[in-house]
């Protein structure tokens, strides 16, 4: 599968019009960026939309006591950039490569002139904005259930959905890890032997992998 097809058949793109996917993909320009570059910083202004065909990215956001705070990790097929760009602001968030990453960028300039030529397209990048904001309030949501355990299971199962993965592995650190569910490294440390104890996980150097879905989602139910 070429990288065009993948984000044909993958969320938001795949859900547009034929016409929509040729016109939007003939604006891309191929980036080749290394692990850990940024994309774009919070406070950047808006310069277009990013679209994942390898790699991963990891996002941030500052907190109210200035510290960056780990939202989210994803991977090939995901689209990042819309909000800021549409709503002629400054970004909220910083995007990091977290390892090598191929990408297209979408300039502001060529999606405005697509959209001048194309009015019903706007709905199009609505749609990519409200599939952003599902992501967001499912990661709220999930922050906020009780019980350390549950709120790991439950990142782990949604950082297997997008983030790159090689055979399976899902390259995250215990670091950001514990960052995205809000626990001390100790607490984190904990949860994931116990899992590892239940067979339902494997530890890696900088990774995990699941070995059992269906168990874990199963332990989120009770």
């Amino acid at each position: 599968m070429n990288n065009l097809t993948l984000l044909r058949n993958t969320g938001w793109f795949s859900e547009r019009s034929s016409a929509f996917q040729a016109d939007l993909a003939a604006l891309g320009m191929a980036k080749s960026v290394e692990a850990g570059e940024t994309l774009y910083h919070y406070g950047d202004p808006a310069n277009g939309i990013y679209a994942i065909l390898s790699g991963g990215v990891q996002i941030t956001a500052p907190a109210d006591d200035g510290q960056e705070f780990v939202l989210h990790r994803d991977g090939a097929g995901f689209w990042i950039g819309d909000l800021a760009l549409f709503a002629g602001a400054l970004r909220l968030v910083s995007v990091v490569t977290t390892q090598a990453t191929q990408a297209l960028f979408f300039p502001n300039l060529s999606i405005s002139r697509l959209i001048q030529n194309n009015p019903d397209y706007i709905r199009d990048f609505y749609a990519l904005t409200h599939e952003n904001m599902r992501t967001a309030l499912r990661i709220m949501a999930n922050l906020a259930v009780t019980g350390t355990e549950k709120r790991l299971v439950l990142r782990l199962l949604h950082l297997d959905e997008g983030t790159s993965k090689t055979e399976s592995w899902i390259d995250v650190s215990q670091d950001d890890l514990a960052a995205m569910i809000a626990v001390s490294q100790p607490t984190l440390h904990r949860n994931l032997h116990r899992l590892v104890d239940l067979g339902l996980i494997e530890l890696g150097y900088g990774r995990v992998r699941l070995l059992d879905r269906g168990a874990l989602i199963a332990s989120c139910q009770t």
